[in-house]
């Protein structure tokens, strides 16, 4: 395989990799009764509390729509809304620990099997391939970033 065919493989990877992730969050919206944006959320929201605005800038959702939906969120019990404790004007919205719990149970599914594919690597090798990844990420960050403009 010369390098242009290598090059070609990886991004062949990438879409399927992509795809895979794709229908793993379609799957655990539905299992959590969640609309795409809902989860999406969430995942933001899985680093601590976030104001509704960089939910909002971290979606592409209007300050309407991230409304409704921390609204959705709340009343299922994702959610809490809490005084910011830097800013008296705003407010920061947090995982509930009940629910983040069956979030994480189901993402460790695929956790689990990951960890069992990839167990028998070296550190070395994981370590490279973890390199890969990240680097991969960054470009499609730096492509995302273009998009929104």
């Amino acid at each position: 395989m010369d390098d242009r065919e290598a090059l070609q493989a990886l991004i062949l990877a990438s879409r399927r990799i992509h795809g895979a992730i794709d229908a793993i969050d379609y799957g655990i919206s539905e299992r959590l009764g969640l609309q795409r944006n809902d989860l999406r959320a969430l995942n933001l929201l899985e680093d601590g509390p976030l104001t509704p605005k960089v939910i909002g800038e971290n979606t592409g959702l209007t300050s309407g729509s991230v409304t409704a939906l921390i609204d959705r969120l709340e009343k299922a019990g994702f959610v809490e809304r809490k005084p910011s404790k830097t800013d008296r004007r705003s407010i920061e919205i947090s995982l509930t620990q009940h629910r983040y719990a069956e979030i994480a149970s189901l993402y460790g599914q695929c956790a689990d099997s990951l960890m069992h594919k990839f167990g028998g690597q070296t550190g070395d090798q994981l370590k490279a391939s973890a390199e890969v990844l990240l680097d991969f990420a960054a470009v499609l960050e730096e492509v995302a970033v273009t998009l929104m403009v």
